[in-house]
């Protein structure tokens, strides 16, 4: 039962996690000055170089926070072994 528990509340927290990931896919100049915009007078530009990494970041990101998701969900419906009783 706890193994639910602890997959349901990953997965909830794996929304804004995908979220994250799927806006900077889509907008990379925008989620790299994400909360930091506030520093710089005017917004500086970023370079093909920079775009390119930040959404190659947010792809490997997607992929790995899916492989933990998986493996979150293989043990919370794995069964426990049953105990030896001599």
């Amino acid at each position: 039962m706890l193994g639910l528990i602890t997959l349901f509340i990953f997965i909830i927290l794996s929304i804004p996690v995908y979220g994250f990931c799927i806006w900077s896919l889509y907008e990379p100049e925008k989620s790299f000055f994400f909360l930091d915009r506030w520093r710089y007078k005017e917004t500086p530009e970023l370079s093909d170089i920079q775009i390119k990494l930040t959404k190659i970041g947010s792809i490997i990101t997607m992929i790995l926070w899916t492989i933990l998701v998986i493996s979150f969900v293989i043990d919370a419906f794995t069964p426990e072994p049953p105990l030896l009783q001599f």
